[in-house]
């Protein structure tokens, strides 16, 4: 069945919907308020359903009117994309760049690697999600995003996974604790301290049975706010080196150097025939780069290691 409203009529209706009234959905669009009223009695009767309800003094959206709300918010998202795109074209011959990252390399090292991509694409459309690998995976496979940073590879038969640094496991912990004088710790040295486990990390402790022993408390946190946890409550959390440099951004913590010999990798996976395309190759730069910055920091040096092409992993 094929419809015949416009798209005016689409964008009439979600102001309705935005604003509670068709009075004020004329003034949002700078039209007639009867301008408004004929586009969505328009509207409803090609889709011939009620979008609205009508009462004395507003209108109340209907069950379909929401479900029609939720597609139109969706296509007008896609048509500005869609310009946004021509325009990036127009300019570069490059349209947007739609790049995801796992939760655990979003909080600087992702919006550096774009920084550092952007530093030699200047005027290319960037945009940058920060969701689970499992979902990062998913918009890859289905095209929603062009490429994404992950905590894990897995078989996809149209994806590739590119491993390009692993990062060993650090305390993260407040720097006026009596811990942050050692250099390093073993496991034993966090007996009684309240373990605060990121929620979203992608990553297993090898330790995990050991460790639920040793502490006698324990807390969740994303880790958006991880760090504020651990202020609060005097607390430590075992995360990769990047995740710990990027929260150590807050002055009053500190990683430390754990005596377990457990690594992290990180994957950036895109379409199989994105491998060829400069676009990869360009991208993958500035993640080196970022990791090599990284590098000269004093906790970093020895807990970071770049994937060269050829090389094993340091966890397979």
């Amino acid at each position: 069945m094929r419809t015949d409203f416009s798209l005016r009529d689409l964008e009439i209706f979600h102001a309705i919907v935005i604003t509670g009234s068709t009075r004020q959905a004329a003034v949002q669009l700078d039209l007639t308020q009867s301008a408004v009223s004929h586009a969505l009695a328009r509207l409803e009767g090609t889709l011939k359903i009620r979008l609205f309800t009508r009462g004395k003094q507003r209108l109340q959206i209907t069950a379909a009117g929401l479900y029609m709300f939720d597609e139109a918010a969706q296509f007008m998202a896609n048509l500005t994309r869609i310009e946004e795109n021509i325009y990036a074209l127009q300019g570069n011959g490059v349209a947007s760049l739609k790049i995801g990252c796992a939760p655990g390399l979003g909080c600087r090292f992702g919006p550096q690697a774009v920084h550092r991509y952007l530093q030699n694409h200047p005027g290319v459309a960037v945009s940058l999600d920060v969701a689970a690998s499992s979902t990062m995976i998913a918009d890859v496979e289905a095209g929603h995003l062009d490429l994404a940073l992950v905590s894990y590879e897995m078989h996809e038969p149209n994806l590739h996974f590119k491993q390009f640094v692993a990062a060993k496991m650090r305390v993260l912990l407040l720097r006026s604790s009596a811990l942050a004088k050692r250099k390093e710790l073993n496991l034993e040295d966090l007996v009684g301290e309240t373990l605060i486990r990121p929620i979203q990390s992608d990553h297993l402790i090898y330790e995990d049975k050991s460790l639920r022993r040793l502490h006698q408390h324990e807390l969740r946190s994303s880790l958006s706010s991880i760090g504020a946890m651990i202020e609060l409550s005097g607390g430590v959390s075992l995360v990769n080196a990047i995740t710990a440099a990027d929260i150590c951004e807050n002055t009053k913590l500190t990683s430390r150097s754990v005596a377990v010999e457990q690594w992290f990798n990180f994957f950036l996976v895109y379409k199989h025939e994105l491998r060829t395309n400069r676009l990869i190759d360009d991208f993958i730069q500035a993640l080196r780069l970022v990791v090599k910055d990284m590098q000269q920091r004093e906790d970093c040096r020895e807990s970071l290691k770049l994937q060269e092409q050829g090389e094993s992993s340091p966890v397979d």
